[in-house]
């Protein structure tokens, strides 16, 4: 059914999917809640990747049966360790294909659980500026799971969610993606193949989107 769509668009999930971003993020949890007396592991953040900050907190303390503190300063403190040892990092195969995509009139965007101030403060303006829009997780009343952030994504990129192919790595993600009617492929950057099973398409890495047939099609066979 999928292969005989045409797809108009695509959205893109950033930290995980654009950019190695995940480790850094973990390390700026770990201290944060660290100093609540939590000690988290990856796995426990990385299947919470892509759900507003607040939300991370919740669950965090939550499912480790511990009383949830100031959630508002715990953000804080997990945003400005990461503010002041983040390095920012793209994927090989990121520039080459996003750059395809927009020599093609191609509409893309992002779709991201982070904060806008940090995805501002830490990512190149000239980068940005390849995408026709940017959603982040403080601009939608629900993130992920929820479809919102990707009804929003399509929205703003004027196509139907149905036209909408979406890039994602976690499994909230592609929750959100398949809940509001787009095709998903999921790449294993951050988790095993095992987290990504209600996807419609596994890749190993960002650089093996360019040889699947929806990209290719979307671009007309044109991609370098």
């Amino acid at each position: 059914m999928w292969a005989n769509k045409i797809y108009r668009g695509i959205l893109f999930d950033f930290d995980g999917v654009l950019a190695q971003s995940m480790e850094d993020n973990f390390k700026a949890w770990q201290i944060a809640t660290a100093k609540y007396g939590l000690t988290i592991k990856k796995d426990s953040y990385f299947t919470l990747e892509g759900m507003p900050a607040k939300d991370v907190v919740l669950n965090l303390f939550q499912d480790h049966g511990q009383g949830v503190p100031d959630i508002e300063k715990v953000v804080r403190l997990k945003d400005d360790y990461y503010l002041r040892f983040h390095q920012f990092k793209l994927y090989p195969g990121v520039i080459t294909l996003i750059d395809n995509l927009v020599e093609n009139q191609v509409p893309i965007g992002i779709v991201t659980g982070g904060q806008k101030t940090r995805i501002l403060k830490t990512v190149p303006e000239t980068f940005l500026a390849k995408f026709n829009t940017l959603v982040t997780g403080d601009m939608t009343t629900k993130g992920k799971p929820f479809p919102d952030p990707y009804l929003v994504g399509c929205e703003s990129l004027g196509i139907a969610p149905e036209q909408c192919i979406v890039i994602e790595n976690a499994p909230l993600g592609i929750q959100a993606a398949k809940a509001a009617n787009t095709y998903c492929i999921a790449i294993c950057s951050t988790l095993e193949s095992s987290y990504l099973h209600e996807t419609d398409v596994v890749v190993d890495s960002f650089d093996q989107l360019r040889d699947l047939e929806v990209i290719e099609n979307l671009l007309g066979g044109s991609l370098n």
